[in-house]
């Protein structure tokens, strides 16, 4: 969340005549909601009978209705020896209750109503979520609480569900943040539950019954550990009236809150450090820091002002110095509560090679900035600089919606004052400089724990869960003394120029709200601008996209990296700026591709903005950089096309298909020898002819005029504008009817993977329609079948979605125990009976499906922001057809459920199908059917025969 300081307000608003209200816990009076006139959202709150708080978000504008139960108990409870048990629990919970047993009943409801269902499992808690169409929302709950009144925990289902519980571990086994996280667990107090394995696996978990299953639920599940959220259109009193009639049978075994020793890492006059072995070519120190609960300081939140300054990107900050002396290249510092008794504060700094070395160093000038804020005292000014953002935000922010809305909102009232809690984030109450004090005074050396992660550290112990190679030392000697010198230092050391960060200059001081279709204003050939003043969202923001497309000579694999490089070098050398102005409430990045050429978005207070834009502009060919911070940003850069081969197996195939399918898409690998050959020469060289030739394509939305939306664009420099034919645009693999493309590689990773890809059809009205509908159908059976039933592997996923030339359906799936081709053998099996499977649905099934599909289409935009990113998107990518929508729903009503069985046929059958496959093959892995269907191409040699394709 962003807070800072406002000079003068002059808010367009509706003020609710609210007295100043009393929070909970003797903490100061909070101020009265201020509200903007068409706010129409309303929340009640109140406990049930059997002790669940619940809160109710009634709002007319919510494109879902959503619900989140959160029970508090999470892997922390786990018995010691079954690891993983709550979140087996988690997975099993879904699987049939008393008044619904079928197993798919619950996931197929909310599917075909347009809806999802997730839930996680963490340390002290585990949150149950959905969202759905409003008028299934009932429908929904009813189902929904029953996993909390009368779960079957069907024996059947232990034993397949314990494969996806694994799956899912599996899938984690070779992901760097797990690896680390689990080692860093080990290293707690052994007899502390946060020295634990919360995923489980097959091992941990295996031959769990159902009698430890029920004896976790009842030991753990309560209704006075619970707290409920709905969100929806539907009114305050049936929504209350729902949660009475549905929630209040769960029973209460008056168990009362966990409560957790707060001493999970003991205090030791040593340099505690863990040096860990990555799989990908990471360089990270970690620095963790035991502290206590914090979320009873809500009001004033001194957590918040530490990690503010610790975290700060703006000149003089830690991360400034670092990056001056070459020895990293990113930074973040965050904390929070783990439990109700305890909490922990975390700092993240990404290392150069330079930093690595002399990781001391760093870790010398963390503690000099931790000295520093101790003599600098409270920042007063600072907490009111947060104080009146925050004001800001509650009134303008999109707050979201959805299931996301709703989990919010359940884990505030179970550590908030119910009264408030939705506000807390927003509320900053009181200066309370002895909190701060406490809180600044947990970061000391003897309270921490440091974690060194890059290849080639000397480890000489193995992580059980994951295999994770790592070390740990108890330095008590000169590296240790030299920390607690930095910390009681009376100054900063000679050279180290670290302070508190300065007054913000892109505070907005005048917030006035000015009293669609977009216009085009500009319509010249180098130059095209759409405008549209805000009338709904009625906020002091705007957002301003500005696309400089190049054209088709511009095409290569050299400028693909080159231009890569530009915007990380661009945003590099402002990030001090863009740093400082996102903390007023502005957002500024510079984005790069070859189809879509140069994006420079701004987003946020439009007061400010202009005077953002005007500093990037300056930037965007002359921008300052040394050579060794360049250094940093190509060793970043090399190392993460490096990395691709080493990531989740289905995002690698994903990646291969989107290769072929986009004329010049190019993966990560080929990008790799070029990168490493860049220099900054090269990147400043290349910025100078950048901008020569092209068009700007611009999209300004929000409170703003036309005369000024004109005046923004035309800041621009001068460039030779180029024909429409000559630009460089999304083109994509023509596939002829009957035909099939097939890919397949060998991967250095656990899993296989397997991608399917079927189009459906072109992209009109009619076919638009279909395939959101379709997407609604294939989904839910897909992942019942192959992931459920089959139990296949973790991820797997079917849909079908409309994009900008064809309209297509897709399947996935990965999988650590079977060959990509044994996984398109069972996809292809249950596909092939898709289109008589929808056929059979009867015609209240098939209009659920049509009225999910309509809540999909009808959802509207949430923030002037995610307005802006549409209307660009329908003005440059869809020829100004500003009746798409209009007309796509016109098409759903006239949608025969034939018409979708004959679309859904013609783009299965052999003789008309346009296929495109990717098997990607772990390292463990190798084809299992030697008759199988031979690649299209050679692998390595995709770039020659993707040039005899046509690209469209």
């Amino acid at each position: 969340m962003n807070h800072k300081s406002v000079r003068r307000f002059l808010f367009v608003l509706c003020l609710l005549a609210l007295p100043f209200v009393r929070a909970e816990n003797n903490e100061p009076a909070v101020p009265p909601l201020k509200r903007l006139a068409n706010d129409q959202s309303e929340y009640r709150r109140f406990t049930l009978d059997n002790g669940i708080k619940v809160i109710l978000l009634s709002d007319p504008k919510l494109n879902k209705s959503a619900a989140s139960l959160a029970v508090g108990a999470g892997s922390l409870s786990d018995p010691r020896d079954r690891q993983g048990l709550a979140h087996f629990l988690e997975h099993m919970l879904f699987l049939g209750t008393e008044k619904y047993p079928d197993v798919n009943d619950y996931g197929n409801y909310l599917t075909s109503n347009g809806g999802y269902n997730n839930a996680y499992t963490a340390d002290d808690h585990t949150n149950y979520l959905f969202e759905i169409r409003h008028e299934a929302f009932e429908g929904a709950l009813d189902r929904f609480a029953q996993f909390f009144i009368a779960p079957l925990f069907t024996p059947e289902f232990t034993e397949r569900e314990l494969n996806a519980v694994n799956s899912e571990n599996q899938k984690n086994l070779e992901n760097d943040r797990w690896r680390y996280w689990q080692v860093r667990r080990s290293l707690y107090r052994a007899d502390h539950p946060a020295n634990h394995f919360g995923t489980g696996n097959s091992d941990t978990l295996a031959g769990v019954s159902r009698e430890e299953l029920l004896d976790f639920y009842n030991k753990h599940y309560s209704a006075d550990r619970m707290t409920l959220a709905l969100t929806g259109r539907a009114s305050l009193d049936q929504m209350e009236q729902w949660v009475r009639q549905y929630f209040s049978p769960i029973v209460n075994r008056k168990l009362g809150p966990i409560r957790y020793d707060p001493d999970y890492l003991s205090e030791k006059p040593a340099l505690r450090i863990v040096r860990v072995e990555p799989i990908i070519d990471g360089r990270e120190l970690g620095l963790e820091f035991r502290m206590p609960a914090i979320q009873r300081y809500w009001a004033s939140k001194p957590d918040h002002l530490l990690r503010f300054i610790l975290g700060y990107e703006g000149k003089g900050s830690l991360l400034s110095q670092l990056k001056a002396e070459g020895l990293a290249t990113g930074l973040s510092a965050y904390g929070g509560d783990e439990t109700q008794d305890y909490g922990r504060f975390q700092i993240s700094v990404a290392l150069t090679p330079e930093g690595l070395q002399n990781y001391g160093r760093v870790l010398d000038l963390v503690f000099s900035t931790i000295a520093d804020m101790r003599r600098a005292g409270y920042p007063g000014y600072l907490f009111n600089e947060r104080k009146m953002m925050a004001a800001l935000d509650e009134l303008y922010d999109d707050k979201g919606e959805g299931s996301q809305r709703a989990v919010f909102l359940a884990n505030q009232i179970a550590t908030c004052p119910l009264s408030i809690a939705e506000r807390v984030p927003y509320l900053w109450l009181r200066e309370d400089s002895e909190a701060y004090e406490k809180f600044l005074s947990y970061l000391r050396p003897d309270n921490m724990l440091v974690s060194l992660v890059a290849k080639g550290v000397d480890t000489d112990a193995t992580e059980k869960y994951y295999g994770t190679k790592y070390s740990y030392r108890e330095e008590t000697g000169p590296a240790y003394d030299k920390l607690i010198t930095a910390l009681n230092s009376s100054a900063l050391p000679k050279g180290v120029t670290i302070h508190l960060p300065e007054p913000n200059p892109y505070i907005p001081a005048n917030s006035t709200v000015h009293a669609v279709t977009p216009m085009l204003l500009i319509n010249e050939p180098g130059l095209s601008l759409y405008y549209s003043q805000d009338t709904e969202f009625e906020r002091p923001m705007v957002t301003q996209i500005f696309n400089f497309r190049l054209p088709r000579s511009f095409a290569s694999l050299e400028n693909a990296v080159a231009l890569n490089y530009y915007a990380a070098c661009v945003n590099e050398a402002l990030n001090e700026i863009t740093y400082v102005a996102g903390e007023a409430g502005l957002s500024a990045r510079v984005s790069t591709s070859l189809t879509n050429g140069v994006t420079l978005r701004i987003s946020g207070y439009n007061e400010s903005a202009e005077r953002l834009l005007d500093t990037i502009l300056s930037h965007l060919v002359d921008f300052e950089l040394s050579e060794e911070r360049f250094a940093a940003v190509k060793d970043y850069t090399v190392r993460g096309l490096r990395n691709f081969e080493r990531g989740d197996a289905y995002r690698i195939a994903m990646t291969t298909l989107n290769s072929i399918t986009g004329e010049f898409v190019y993966r990560p690998d080929e990008q790799i020898a070029a990168a490493e050959k860049m220099t900054l020469a090269d990147v400043r060289a290349f910025a100078r002819t950048l901008y020569k030739t092209g068009k700007v394509e611009a999209l300004i939305y929000g409170n703003v005029t036309g005369d000024d939306a004109v005046a923004l664009a035309r800041k621009f420099r001068s460039h030779k504008p180029a024909p429409e034919s000559a630009l460089l645009r999304d083109r994509y693999l023509e596939i002829a009817a009957g035909a099939e493309v097939r890919a397949t590689e060998k991967l250095i990773v656990n899993n296989s993977a397997m991608v399917l890809r079927y189009k459906l059809g072109d992209t009109s009205p009619e076919m638009r329609a279909a395939a959101v509908a379709l997407g609604i159908f294939v989904a839910e059976p897909f992942f019942t079948e192959l992931r459920t039933r089959q139990q296949l592997g973790y991820i797997v996923s079917g849909g079908a979605a409309p994009g900008k030339t064809e309209s297509i359906a897709y399947f996935i799936i990965q999988s650590g125990n079977h060959p990509a081709d044994e996984l398109e053998k069972r996809a292809l099996a249950f596909i092939g009976a898709l289109p008589d499977q929808l056929a059979a649905l009867d015609d209240a099934a098939w209009a659920q499906i049509i009225a999910g599909a309509r809540s999909r289409l009808e959802e509207k935009d949430k923030s002037i922001d995610e307005r802006a990113s549409r209307l660009y998107a329908l003005a440059y990518d869809y020829n100004a057809d500003w009746e798409r929508r209009a007309q796509t729903l016109a098409a759903l009503d006239k949608l025969t459920k034939a018409r979708a069985v004959e679309i859904l046929k013609n783009a299965f059958d052999e003789k008309t199908r346009g296929q495109i496959t990717v098997l990607a093959f772990s390292r463990d892995h190798e084809p299992s059917d030697a008759n199988a269907p031979k690649p299209t191409f050679d692998f390595e040699k995709r770039a020659e025969w993707k040039k005899t394709r046509s690209y469209k």
